[in-house]
C-alpha cells in the first residue's frame, strides 16, 4: 500500500473554489502539511481554471499523468462510476470519504455492492467509504476533510472505524506529546480493512506501535494471525461487546462463552493488548517508549508517603514483586536523609531527601542495581511561590536529563507519573522527549501490559498438532450420517476422537437394560435417549447408583414414565446403561462456533461453578497442551484440583488431553455447531478423566 501512503501525485475529485466546497479542505490540509507531490483537481461541473493554484480538469481522462491516488469526496451515487474511471485510467488507489453506502439503508447497500463490483473489475483498491481515510506525517499526506494541523511525528499509527473518534485520539496524542506515524480511518471498510492496514503497519519502518479502534472485526482468524506475526505492539479498543442474545442455546457452552470472553481469548492468542478505557491508547503508546520490563522486580518511589502506599497496592494487584536492592543501598540512603525520621525500604518514601541532586543519585543506583528490573516514581511540580527554599528546589527541579540518562545507561525502564497545574504539565510534556504518565493507575497498567507483551513474544508460538489415536475418518463418517441435536449417542464421536468414555450400551427395552447391566457390571447409571429431551435431568431421565441388573430394568421403566409425565409428546428412543464412574471432580468441556473467530472451546468446573460463577476459560481451536494447562491453572476453582484444604491433588493430564481433543474436533469438523461434554470426571484415584455425558448440534 505504499502508493496509498506515499503517492507521488494525487487527484482531488469534486474540487471547486466555493467556500462551501468540502474537498477544498482536503487540498488545504495537503498544502498546510507540506505535501510535495503533484496535485490535480477534477470537477466536470466547475469552470475554475485552478483552486488555490491547483489546476482543474473536467475529467480523469484529461489529466497529464496517471496519479497514484484519487480522493473522491463526491455524492455516493457517483462513486461507482468514479471507480471505473480511475480503473480505466490506471489509478491504483482511491480514498473515498463519502457517506451514503451500506450504513444508510437498502439504496446504500446497492451502491456499496456496485462500488465493490467496479473495484474488482478494474483492480482499484480503496479505503472507505464513510471515513476520514489516510494521513502520513512522513510526507505531509493529509486526506481528512476537516481542517487539521500537522501533529508531531512519531511512531504511533492509528487504525479506526470511527473518524470522529480517530480525531479525538489525534488530539490526545498532540496534548500528551505522543507522535504520529500514520493514520487510517477505514469507515465501512468495503475493500481495504483493518487487517490490511495492520499488516502494512507491521512492516512500516516509521511505525513502532499500532493502535486500533474496532466496532466490528472483518475476519477474526486473520486478525489473530496478522497480530501474532507482528513484532510490534498492537493495542485494540473493541466496542460493541455486549452478550449476544435471542438464541436458545443447546448447551452450557453457548451460554458462558459470550462475545466479549471470546474476544479476550482470541486477543490473548494473538498477543494483542486489549484496552477498555479510551485514554489507554495514549498510556500504552507511552510505555513502549521505555526499555522492556524484563522482570517483575520493581522499585517503588515517591517523595509523598501516601503515593508509595497507593503504588504498592497497585503493583501487588498487577502481579509485580518488590525489588530488594540490598542493605548497602539503604545504608547509602541514610547519608542523604535530612531528619532521619523515615525508615527506608521498598516502597521507598523519599520525603526526607530534600536535595534534588540526591534524587538523581537514587535513580542511578536503583536502575543499575542487579536486583532491580525497573522502577516507578510518582512526584509533583506544584504551583509554588518563587524562592530559594529547599522545597522549591526539591519539587521544581528538572531531573529529566538525569532520569533519561540512567534509563539509557542501565537499559531498564522507569515509569514516571507527574502531577501539577495543567498548563505547567503541558509545557513540561512538550519540552522533554520522555513519557510522563497522568496517574499511577494508568502507569502501572501500562507497565504490566508492556511486560506481558515482551514475555509473550519470547514464548514459542502455539503450534497445535493432531493428537494420537484421533480417528478422523471414523469421526467424519459418524458426522456425515447425522443432523441436528444429538444427545447421548455423541459419546460415539468422542470415542473416535480418542476421548475416554465410561463403558455403556444403548438399549431399547427393560430386558435390554437388565442384560446390559449384567455385561457391564454394576453399579451402573441409566440415562434417557430422546431427541426431545436433550437436558435429560429436567425430564427425570437420569438414575444413578443402580446396584443390580434387575434394578436396571426397573430404572429403564421409571425413566420412560418420567418422560411421559414431563412431555407426553416427546419421543422415547430407549436408554443408555453406563458403568458408574468412581469419585472425582466433575468438569465441563464444550465447543461452539463464534461468528467472528470461528471454533472456540470452553472448559472449567461443571455444576454450580459454570451455572452460577461462569468460572471457565476459553481457547481458540485447535489448541495444545501448554495453552490449556496455563488456562486451567487460572480458574478460581483450580485449587480444588491441586489439593486445597488437605485433599489429595488429582492428575489433570487426562482432562487436559480431553480439552485438546475437543479443540481438534471443533477445528476438523465445521458441521459441529455446538458440543458439550458435561460432566467430564477427573477421577480421584489418579486414573485420568472420563466423559460421562455428551450433547452435540450438527449443521
Amino acid at each position: 500500500m505504499d502508493k496509498l501512503f506515499y503517492p507521488d501525485s494525487i487527484v482531488v475529485m469534486g474540487l471547486s473554489k466555493k467556500t462551501s466546497n468540502v474537498p477544498r479542505i482536503i487540498l488545504e490540509n495537503l498544502i498546510r502539511w507540506g505535501y510535495m507531490g503533484r496535485i490535480f483537481g477534477v470537477n466536470p461541473r466547475s469552470k475554475d481554471l485552478h483552486v488555490d493554484g491547483v489546476r482543474m480538469y473536467r475529467s480523469i481522462e484529461e489529466l497529464p499523468v496517471v496519479p497514484d491516488l484519487c480522493v473522491a469526496l463526491i455524492p455516493a451515487t457517483l462513486v461507482p462510476d468514479a471507480i471505473e474511471s480511475c480503473g480505466r485510467f490506471g489509478i491504483p488507489y482511491m480514498a473515498i470519504p463519502s457517506g451514503g453506502f451500506n450504513e444508510s439503508g437498502q439504496e446504500g447497500e446497492k451502491l456499496a455492492k456496485a462500488a465493490m463490483e467496479k473495484s474488482t473489475q478494474y483492480g482499484v483498491r480503496f479505503i472507505g467509504p464513510n471515513g476520514l481515510t489516510v494521513a502520513n506525517t512522513a510526507n505531509g499526506l493529509c486526506l481528512p476533510f476537516i481542517p487539521l494541523y500537522r501533529p508531531p511525528k512519531g511512531g504511533l499509527s492509528v487504525i479506526t472505524q470511527s473518524g470522529g473518534l480517530g480525531l479525538i485520539i489525534w488530539n490526545l496524542m498532540k496534548s500528551e506529546n505522543v507522535g504520529m506515524a500514520k493514520f487510517a480511518s477505514i469507515g465501512n471498510k468495503l475493500d481495504l480493512n483493518e487487517i490490511d492496514f495492520l499488516e502494512y503497519f507491521s512492516e512500516d519502518p516509521e511505525t513502532t506501535v499500532i493502535a486500533m479502534y474496532l466496532e466490528s472485526i472483518s475476519d477474526g482468524r486473520k486478525l489473530v494471525e496478522a497480530a501474532a506475526r507482528s513484532k510490534k505492539p498492537v493495542i485494540v479498543f473493541k466496542s460493541s461487546t455486549t452478550r449476544a442474545g435471542g438464541r436458545a442455546a443447546m448447551s452450557h457452552t453457548a451460554a458462558v462463552s459470550h462475545d466479549d470472553a471470546v474476544i479476550d481469548a482470541a486477543f490473548e492468542r494473538a498477543g494483542i493488548i486489549r484496552i477498555r478505557q479510551f485514554s489507554d491508547f495514549i498510556s500504552m503508546a507511552k510505555v513502549f517508549k521505555l526499555p522492556p520490563f524484563k522482570g517483575d522486580r520493581l522499585m517503588v518511589m515517591s517523595p509523598a508517603g501516601g503515593f508509595t502506599v497507593i503504588l504498592a497496592d497497585l503493583i501487588e494487584k498487577c502481579g509485580f514483586s518488590f525489588a530488594d536492592p540490598g542493605r548497602e543501598f539503604y545504608e547509602e540512603l541514610q547519608n542523604y536523609a535530612n531528619a532521619g525520621v523515615i525508615n527506608f525500604s521498598n516502597p521507598l518514601d523519599m520525603g526526607d531527601i530534600y536535595d534534588p541532586d540526591m534524587y538523581a543519585q537514587v535513580f542511578f543506583s536503583v536502575l543499575h542495581n542487579e536486583n532491580v528490573d525497573g522502577a516507578v516514581y510518582v512526584t509533583q511540580w506544584p504551583d509554588m511561590p518563587r524562592g530559594e527554599d529547599v522545597f522549591t528546589r526539591m519539587f521544581n527541579t528538572d531531573l529529566s536529563k538525569e532520569t533519561i540518562g540512567a534509563i539509557q545507561s542501565s537499559g531498564k525502564p522507569m515509569g514516571v507519573c507527574l502531577y501539577g497545574h495543567t498548563n505547567t504539565l503541558s509545557r513540561i510534556k512538550h519540552n522533554i522527549a520522555f513519557p510522563l504518565f497522568n496517574n499511577p493507575e494508568e502507569m502501572v497498567d501500562a507497565i504490566r501490559a508492556q511486560m506481558e507483551f515482551y514475555r509473550g513474544r519470547a514464548r514459542e508460538p502455539i503450534a497445535p498438532s493432531l493428537p494420537p489415536h484421533f480417528d478422523e475418518q471414523h469421526g467424519a463418517s459418524w458426522i456425515d450420517a447425522r443432523l441436528g441435536d444429538i444427545g447421548e449417542d455423541a459419546l460415539e464421536l468422542m470415542t473416535a476422537a480418542g476421548i475416554p468414555i465410561a463403558p455403556s450400551e444403548a438399549v431399547a427395552d427393560a430386558e435390554g437394560a437388565r442384560a446390559a447391566a449384567d455385561r457391564i457390571g454394576c453399579p451402573v447409571v441409566c440415562k434417557l435417549i430422546s431427541p426431545d429431551a436433550i437436558h435429560k435431568s429436567d425430564a427425570g431421565g437420569v438414575i444413578t447408583h443402580i446396584a443390580t441388573p434387575a434394578d436396571a430394568a426397573g430404572a429403564f421403566e421409571q425413566i420412560r414414565d418420567n418422560l411421559r409425565f414431563h412431555d407426553s409428546s416427546a419421543r422415547f428412543e430407549g436408554a443408555r446403561v453406563m458403568k458408574m464412574a468412581g469419585d472425582g471432580f466433575d468438569m465441563l468441556v464444550g465447543g461452539k462456533r463464534d461468528p467472528v473467530f470461528g471454533p472456540v472451546a470452553v472448559f472449567g468446573f461443571g455444576g454450580i461453578y459454570v451455572e452460577v460463577f461462569s468460572d471457565v476459560e476459553i481457547v481458540l481451536c485447535p489448541s495444545e497442551e501448554t495453552e490449556i494447562r496455563e488456562k486451567l491453572m487460572r480458574l478460581k476453582s483450580f485449587p480444588i484440583l491441586s489439593g486445597a484444604r488437605g485433599r489429595e491433588a488429582v492428575d489433570i493430564d487426562g482432562f487436559i488431553d480431553t480439552v485438546v481433543r475437543v479443540t481438534h474436533l471443533m477445528d476438523r469438523f465445521p458441521r459441529i455447531l455446538e458440543l458439550d461434554l458435561n460432566p467430564v470426571r477427573i477421577l480421584a484415584d489418579g486414573s485420568g478423566a472420563v466423559a460421562l455425558d455428551a450433547r452435540i448440534r450438527l449443521d
